[in-house]
């Protein structure tokens, strides 16, 4: 049996077998301690916030060893509501990160074999004040094209709310 010391909504140690328990187990246990539901306990240890999300996984699989000290922290059911939102936006947010990031090395690939030669771009680039900006080398010039295809890939995406 291992021990963890848990402080926040409820203190004190819990006897657990890390090789059994889980999130949810541990989480119904402290809420259980709290006057609780478990849906209103935010557990983090070592600085990682333990979620559900983390299936069947066991204590000790996800790194929680004897002694450890978790933070019990209590939320309010609505606020629970919105960090489940807040995650779900978060995710839409990756997956159009991803999307653009998988657009910027397609045009990187297709660019990559010189088969667009860069003076069909006809790239020129000025400062604030207006004075021309010279670009040291052709890798110089690839890199700020890139960077102005991806901006107007990323506002149209934006735009599209994709």
């Amino acid at each position: 049996m291992a021990k963890l010391k848990i402080a926040g909504s409820w203190s004190g140690v819990l006897e657990v077998e890390l090789g059994v328990w889980t999130i949810p187990i541990l989480r119904e246990e402290v809420a259980k301690r709290s006057n609780c539901g478990p849906e209103s306990i935010n557990l983090i240890c070592a600085g990682k916030v333990l979620k559900d999300g983390y299936g069947t996984l066991k204590l000790s699989e996800l790194g929680v060893k004897n002694n450890a000290k978790i933070l019990a922290s209590r939320i309010s059911a609505s606020e629970g509501k919105s960090l489940k939102e807040e995650l779900m936006a978060e995710e839409e947010r990756s997956g159009r990160l991803s999307r653009v990031k998988a657009a910027a090395i397609a045009l990187a690939k297709r660019h990559a074999d010189g088969s667009l030669p860069l003076e069909d771009f006809n790239l020129e680039v000025e400062d604030q004040s207006g004075q021309k900006v010279q670009l040291g080398s052709d890798t110089d010039q690839w890199a700020v094209m890139m960077g102005l295809m991806l901006h107007t890939n990323a506002k149209q995406l934006i735009k599209r709310q994709v």
